[in-house]
């Protein structure tokens, strides 16, 4: 995937898991719906971030 498009996924999961964080505090939607959106969402993010932009190469840990 290109860096543009990580981008953007990674900003509507954020996006996702924020805002079903506020609902289900606020009592807009269930507590364990929320809970569980926001997981999913916590859960695709962390694996976005971590996958390389098309054409770049995986950065070795820094020491």
């Amino acid at each position: 995937m290109s860096k543009s498009t990580l981008n953007t996924l990674s900003t509507i999961f954020g996006l996702i898991a924020g805002g079903s964080s506020l609902l289900g505090s606020t009592g807009v939607i269930n507590h364990q719906l929320a809970e569980t959106i926001g997981g999913l969402a916590t859960a695709l993010l962390g694996y976005l971030v971590q996958q390389p932009a098309a054409g770049e190469q995986p950065q070795a840990p820094q020491k």
